[in-house]
């Protein structure tokens, strides 16, 4: 039975109350998708995190050798060809050289050859001797060094070389030139090949470079890249701004220097708590050794991400900690501005433990960073008010026990 009476509330129900709403039944199956779909970006973006470092490294590998290649290795290159070209080069030109009528076509050239003055005159002599109406190809094979192969307007070179040249390249890469033609030869027949050729440069390279650091170092060499410097590159607006940049990082990356980097270490800067990585560049100067009354460390604090500027600091070694980390290590922090952390230095509740544990217990050889000379003050001042504090205190005590002790005495030892 229905109660249709409106007055009683408790009988009166909704009859969809206890159905759930379209929302709340879809709850369930979005929450279970939405895990689903970050578990699946999860697992993406983990195998990416995976993969593209040794993608990137290739990446970087290759376009860097790409770089080297095309902007060093191969200029050098051409130029080693052109000068072996210009010293083989056996062209000749066209006015020196004699048309043959009634020529026999030649492999490669067709009629397109000429011939020289004397190979002209013995082919006709020994064609009046024979008797021969038609000149055989053969007399002409044999002599190839002889015969010509017309290339352009003012130039022909010998047939042989410039069959080795066809035969080395295609139609679409076959000089016009007689130079071009002889550095192909200069490629194939002396060096086999453009990987001989590459490191035969590349040894010219070091080589020439080797020659211009001695000409450099002496007082002269560097006077003249002081002038050049100075009246050419640094007259020009743009260039000078570049040219002294890269001047800047070629010469803190490959100028011999006496500082060696071979200390690592910590000091609090710019404030107290604000811990910073420096380089260790020798010992301070003697001024401000003496005013600070211990001795003093020069120390270098590199900018994040070029680490080639930096700050010079003078820090007491006793508020300074040795780092157990290497140069590439320490320039790999500053250049990633703190991502990449050496192994050894990754902190862990094991690792950190441990830290403090040798740390407390003396193993370790890190010296103690010590506060300044205002804190060390304040604490003997208050350590001085509290001597002077207990010296009155036991001044007082003595005279304090001193009056009672007489006045009875002396009452006591008066006669009446």
């Amino acid at each position: 039975m229905i109660d249709t009476n409106p007055g009683n509330p408790a009988m009166a129900q909704n009859p969809t109350e206890d159905l759930p709403a379209d929302g709340d039944a879809d709850k369930p199956a979005s929450r279970t998708g939405s895990k689903k779909r970050s578990a699946a970006t999860r697992f993406f973006l983990r195998g990416l995190s995976i993969s593209l470092p040794p993608i990137l490294t290739v990446v970087i590998v290759l376009w860097l050798a790409e770089g080297v290649n095309q902007y060093i290795i191969h200029p050098t290159s051409l130029g080693v060809e052109w000068a072996i070209a210009t010293v083989i080069d056996s062209s000749g030109e066209l006015e020196d050289l004699q048309l043959l009528e009634g020529a026999p076509p030649l492999q490669g050239c067709g009629t397109g050859y000429r011939v020289e003055p004397g190979l002209l005159e013995e082919i006709h002599r020994r064609q009046g001797d024979e008797g021969l109406a038609v000149i055989p190809a053969e007399w002409l094979y044999g002599q190839q060094h002889r015969v010509f192969v017309v290339i352009n307007s003012d130039e022909a070179i010998p047939y042989d070389d410039h069959q080795f040249a066809v035969r080395n390249t295609t139609a679409g890469e076959m000089p016009r030139s007689a130079v071009g033609i002889y550095m192909v030869i200069a490629r194939y027949r002396h060096f086999r090949g453009q990987l001989l050729l590459s490191a035969f440069a590349v040894s010219i390279l070091v080589i020439v470079l080797y020659f211009l650091g001695q000409l450099v170092t002496n007082r002269l060499g560097a006077w003249g890249v002081r002038k050049f410097e100075s009246a050419l590159v640094g007259r020009v607006p743009l260039v000078s701004n570049v040219y002294s940049s890269v001047k800047q990082v070629t010469d803190f990356l490959f100028t011999e220097r006496t500082i060696e980097y071979n200390r690592i270490v910590a000091i609090e800067y710019p404030r107290r708590g604000i811990w910073s990585l420096g380089f260790v560049t020798g010992e301070s100067m003697l001024e401000l050794t003496s005013a600070a009354g211990e001795p003093l460390l020069s120390i270098l604090v590199p900018t994040s991400p070029m680490p080639v500027t930096g700050y010079t600091l003078n820090v007491p070694k006793t508020e300074i900690i040795d780092l157990n980390i290497t140069i590439d290590q320490a320039f790999q922090f500053c250049i990633s501005c703190g991502v990449l952390v050496p192994e050894n230095q990754k902190v862990t509740a094991e690792s950190l433990q441990l830290a403090l544990t040798r740390r407390l217990s003396g193993e370790t050889e890190q010296p103690v960073v010590t506060r300044p000379p205002d804190s060390e003050s304040e604490s003997a001042g208050e350590s001085a008010g509290e001597g002077e504090s207990a010296a009155s205190d036991s001044e007082s005590g003595e005279a304090a026990g001193e009056s009672p002790s007489q006045s009875p005495g002396g009452q006591a030892g008066e006669p009446e």
